[in-house]
């Protein structure tokens, strides 16, 4: 059984919130979560994270109704599959809505999203918003960003350490919506039970990351209020941009 709550929030200095979020509950022990961080001003970034949602959302109910209609399916191929689907469809969607209008041409958006079931988490990422699994005081990333200091930490020329920092951090080098066609990256993770999982843009990791992140998941309380004080967390660090949470509970039984 997969307990979870979902929220956002503008933070401290933007205007609007351009982060959408979608949660799916598609039988008692298969769950979707989808989180969105838009980007093209205002207006776009809040069409463009919607728009990747909604698309996203009906897909993935519709296809995933085949593996549940089907228990000799392999789900660890189809899934990923689907969610990679999904993740296309919602880019042409935003692209198409873009050549529309003209003051939305450029519009894209992050997109993180995960199917839980059972003991197997299937992640699907484009963009920098991140998947962690928390467990024993340890938070893993699943996902890896698709940004510039990220390249620039893969072929060494900055730690780790200096990407967080770095003034370059906010450049995206692949999203959902800005091209016609994008290439999703799909992963597939064993759960250990009574693990969490935390699908979040990157208003909450830059603002409350690493320890702070970790004990608030770890500590005491219900997930709902875990939620909030991440969402606290990030606002009294600061709060430069929109922070959108999901955090889901594996139980132990």
């Amino acid at each position: 059984m997969t307990q979870y709550s979902a929220k956002t929030d503008r933070g401290q200095k933007r205007g609007s919130n351009q982060d959408s979020f979608s949660t799916l509950e598609i039988s008692p022990d298969m769950h979707f979560f989808l989180v969105c961080d838009g980007m093209g001003g205002a207006n776009g970034g809040e069409e463009a994270s919607r728009i990747a949602c909604e698309v996203a959302t009906a897909s993935i109910r519709r296809d995933l109704e085949v593996v549940l209609g089907d228990p000799d399916l392999d789900t660890d191929k189809y899934i990923p599959k689907i969610l990679s689907y999904a993740a296309r469809e919602a880019n042409l969607a935003v692209y198409d809505r873009a050549q529309e209008e003209p003051s939305l041409k450029g519009m894209g958006t992050t997109f993180v999203a995960a199917v839980i079931r059972r003991d197997k988490l299937y992640a699907v990422n484009v963009g920098d918003s991140r998947l962690y699994i928390i467990k024993d005081n340890d938070a893993q990333q699943v996902t890896r960003d698709h940004s510039y200091v990220q390249y620039l930490v893969d072929i060494g020329l900055i730690t780790s350490s200096e990407a967080q920092t770095s003034s370059k951090r906010n450049i995206i080098m692949r999203a959902i919506g800005v091209y016609e066609t994008v290439e999703p990256d799909t992963y597939t993770v064993s759960l250990d039970s009574g693990s969490y999982i935390l699908l979040c843009s990157d208003g909450l990791y830059t603002m409350a990351g690493g320890a702070e992140l970790i004990s608030i998941i770890t500590g005491d309380g219900s997930l709902d209020e875990k939620a909030d004080a991440l969402i606290r967390a990030a606002n009294e660090n600061g709060g430069r941009d929109n922070i959108t949470v999901i955090l889901a509970h594996t139980d132990d039984n």
